[in-house]
């Protein structure tokens, strides 16, 4: 009786938030809400770069199509042992550059040793630091410090921003309590055209359609439910945007497998120890183009990475719930992420073992499965709504393929993807900062990206 009395409060659990992802975001209007633009920030971008030679270049074109004038791009050369460097150079035509230095304040950030600063000599907005290998967030503290900019920006290497993106990131931070923005990352194979008139598409592999899906539904649905919670459990390292002064406060970013989901929780803490009224916010309209892995052993490195950063900072700050972290933000970070998204993987995949052993309760079980899997199905159907209105709009043939795809989404690939949680939740207490780099596939180079 145990089992299923904890059972049905996990249940009830997960049918609350599941409501609350499908409910406010259709009743969510950002429009209204937007503060006129009083003022332009300076943007400085930063890219991580490790072995990155088969995309940076997509990277730099995508930077140069931005209509937006005050930025800067920096890209961190992290001790790539591929030609990398060898590319940057040949692109940008960089030449040593001793005019600007790394921040020598007190408050400056620890990071690996720096070889070279190089400036472009075509394109003077475009830096490169070539440093000693020590990881993404070592990567980015390094780009701290040699940035000049108000809002800085990070990118990963094999994304591609949308023309716009730093105009609605601006408007973001018109709101001066405003100390940071997750941006809308969508996933590239999913489109096809030219950056500026990317059009989305649904007949690709069943492993990208997976992945396309979850995307819009993370960031068209849960991102925008839980800011109006002020829980925003993380900011996508492939397109995050903080007040640069912010990042100097909270010591920059931790050395650690999940630098995107660390710093976020470093915000709140910040914002509740001092008893701030500084917030979070996400910026649906400012788009960022990334790929996702095309190959079942990539998403399974991918996903294992994932889970192990989430556990990682689930036990650094385990001290920090309801005490440094508003009362919000714990409990949609331990009851939603962890009960529901960590702990309920264990029991679901031993759903056949605890049938054996439950077979009485076997209907109200399937009852439960039932819910779920009707929930999912409707939450699957909100998002594309929610994205046509917000502009992504499918051709009647991939509204098709999408309805015809939820079944295997919902008994497949998210049954696989219980796995990978479970795996990554395990193997975290054996090699915990195991970082197993998805390979690049290289799709932005068919996509025409404008240089």
């Amino acid at each position: 009786m145990l089992y299923l009395y904890i059972t049905f409060c996990v249940f009830i659990a997960f049918v609350i938030f599941q409501t609350f992802y499908i409910i406010i975001p259709l009743f969510k209007n950002e429009a209204k809400s937007r503060i006129p633009v009083e003022k332009k920030y300076s943007f400085s971008i930063l890219v991580p770069a490790y072995n990155e030679e088969k995309v940076i270049q997509h990277c730099i074109s995508g930077f140069h199509q931005l209509k937006y004038r005050k930025k800067e791009l920096i890209i961190i050369n992290d001790g790539s042992v591929d030609n990398t460097l060898s590319v940057l150079k040949k692109n940008l035509h960089l030449k040593p550059y001793k005019k600007r230095k790394l921040h020598k304040l007190n408050n400056s950030l620890i990071h690996q040793e720096v070889s070279t600063i190089y400036k472009s000599k075509e394109f003077p907005n475009i830096l490169v630091i070539d440093k000693l290998n020590g990881g993404k967030a070592d990567a980015l503290n390094a780009g701290i410090n040699l940035s000049r900019k108000e809002i800085v920006i990070t990118l990963d290497a094999d994304s591609v921003l949308e023309k716009h993106s730093l105009r609605e990131m601006n408007r973001a931070f018109q709101d001066q309590n405003v100390i940071a923005c997750g941006g809308n990352v969508l996933i590239a194979q999913g489109f096809t055209g030219e950056i500026n008139n990317y059009l989305p598409t649904f007949n690709i592999k069943n492993i990208i359609k997976y992945q396309f899906l979850q995307y819009l539904t993370a960031f068209y649905l849960h991102k925008r439910a839980q800011v109006s919670f002020s829980a925003i459990t993380v900011i996508a390292g492939a397109f995050g945007a903080f007040r640069r002064d912010i990042l100097f406060t909270i010591n920059g970013f931790r050395k650690t497998i999940g630098e995107d989901m660390d710093i976020t929780l470093k915000l709140h803490k910040l914002i509740k120890e001092n008893g701030l009224e500084e917030k979070i916010v996400f910026a649906p309209h400012a788009l960022c183009y990334t790929e996702c892995p095309s190959t079942f052993k990539d998403l399974f490195k991918q996903r294992v990475r994932w889970q192990k950063a989430f556990i990682d900072c689930l036990l650094y700050y385990r001290k920090n719930y309801f005490t440094k972290f508003s009362k919000r933000f714990s409990i949609f970070f331990l009851v939603d992420q962890f009960i529901i998204g960590t702990l309920n993987a264990f029991p679901v995949l031993l759903t056949p073992l605890i049938l054996f052993f439950y077979d009485g309760h076997i209907i109200l079980l399937l009852m439960f499965g039932l819910c779920a899997v009707f929930l999912f199905m409707y939450q699957s159907i909100t998002t594309i709504y929610i994205s046509s209105l917000h502009g992504l709009k499918f051709s009647k043939s991939d509204t098709v393929r999408i309805l015809l795809f939820l079944p295997i989404e919902i008994f497949i690939f998210r049954m696989i993807n219980l796995f990978f949680v479970v795996y990554g939740t395990l193997t975290y207490f054996h090699n915990s900062q195991s970082w197993n780099k998805v390979d690049r596939s290289n799709h932005l180079g068919s996509l025409k990206v404008k240089g």
